[in-house]
């Protein structure tokens, strides 16, 4: 079933609206599936890019079919302009004091809401993966399994993997204290990726504000 762009299929509105501005954007795509690109796997790509095109389709095609229109501009129709604009000016500032503040509230909110957001991501992207966690449970018989799963996991980061048995080819160290290191190297890397793809990210959205 494919989803329409509009409908925040992940229910993450914050990172769904930048996309709707971004969609090329793939640090925002990553911080809305919550994964690094690399570690995406092609059927999530795939999803991306029809996201992607419902987000284009979407777009609303600007047209100007009004023929341009030209007003003379009269004495009279001067000084009503002049009056006008002059009897708004009071209202005009008022108005603008009222939209700063307005306006920085809804910073610190949006400052708040990324943050949240940061932490979640951050918490997902650095966690063990789940199936090395569950093959732990009986490490000596799943070991082999679990050297595979840190390979593709390295490999995931552009990492390369020392397997146990080329470190230690007599098998004279713990394999609990190895998969343990193992574990805390994989989340030193996944750390790695977390903070370059939150300055990516902020370099976007500060990129998309400037814009405006």
């Amino acid at each position: 079933m494919t989803i329409k762009a509009g409908n925040d299929p992940l229910k993450k509105p914050k990172v769904w609206e930048m996309l709707k501005e971004s969609p090329q954007d793939e640090a925002l795509w990553a911080a809305y599936m919550g994964k690094s690109w690399v570690c995406m796997t092609i059927h999530e790509k795939e999803q991306i890019d029809k996201w992607k095109s419902d987000i284009e389709a979407s777009r609303p095609k600007i047209k100007n079919n009004n023929p341009e229109v030209h007003v003379a501009l009269t004495p009279q129709l001067q000084k009503e302009i002049d009056t006008q604009v002059f009897a708004e000016d009071d209202e005009f500032w008022e108005d603008e004091v009222l939209q700063s503040a307005v306006s920085q509230q809804e910073s610190v909110k949006i400052e708040a809401e990324l943050q949240e957001h940061f932490e979640e991501l951050e918490k997902k992207m650095v966690q063990t993966p789940n199936l090395i966690e569950i093959l732990s449970r009986d490490l000596r018989k799943n070991f082999i399994l679990i050297e595979d799963e840190f390979d593709m996991e390295f490999e995931a980061l552009g990492k390369s993997y020392v397997s146990y048995w080329d470190k230690y080819p007599n098998g004279k160290y713990s394999p609990e204290r190895w998969v343990y290191e193992k574990k805390m190297e994989l989340k030193a890397y996944k750390k790695e990726e977390f903070e370059r793809l939150k300055v990516s990210m902020i370099a976007s959205i500060s990129s998309s504000n400037s814009s405006h």
